[in-house]
């Protein structure tokens, strides 16, 4: 009998028994704190949790920060958020996605009918343009009540281009009265 016969003669090898592991099975962690209703026992209050010691009476009044958007003190929206949707209109309508007059009621006549032989005039307009736009900043001075100065940047492209807008109060909206595309 040759080796190679004997090997193929013997019983094949029996396969390792697996030892099988007890699963653990651990409850998951909460993922909030519990409310107030849901605890066992009182909270304690601890050296940093007690009220400082402040006279109350002299206290003075508490200012509530302006929620970007809503309407300030005059009843006028936010300008910076305004103007931002106007310059967003804007490079709409400097690419040809959106048509002026739905900017219309933001704007002057006068800045209206510039826009509109800059714009949607044959072959007038520029290619820096036409490039999907991005305002990249809004800064807002407000020179009197009713009136909001503003200077922006705009991502064309590769090019950054800096406006110019003064917005006027005009029956109770904001209006661009002035327009300088730099």
């Amino acid at each position: 009998m040759t080796a190679a016969a004997a090997t193929t003669d013997a019983p094949p090898l029996a396969p390792p028994v697996a030892r099988r592991r007890p699963v653990l099975v651990r409850p998951a962690p909460r993922r909030e704190p519990p409310f107030d209703d849901e605890l066992t026992e009182p909270s304690r209050v601890g050296v940093l949790d007690r009220h400082l010691p402040f006279a109350v009476a002299g206290r003075p009044p508490v200012r509530v920060p302006a929620v970007p958007g809503a309407a300030g003190p005059s009843g006028l929206a936010d300008p910076a958020v305004f103007g931002r949707r106007l310059l967003l209109g804007l490079i709409e309508c400097a690419g040809g996605r959106r048509p002026l007059h739905q900017l219309a009621s933001m704007l002057s006549m006068s800045i209206t009918r510039g826009l509109s032989q800059d714009f949607e005039g044959p072959g007038t307009a520029t290619t820096h343009w036409l490039r999907r736009g991005s305002v990249r900043s809004v800064l807002v001075c407000r020179p009197a009540d009713g009136v909001a100065e503003l200077s922006a940047t705009l991502g064309c492209g590769p090019r950054v281009r800096a406006v110019a807008l003064r917005l006027e109060e005009r029956h109770g909206r904001w209006c661009c009265t002035r327009l300088q595309l730099g």
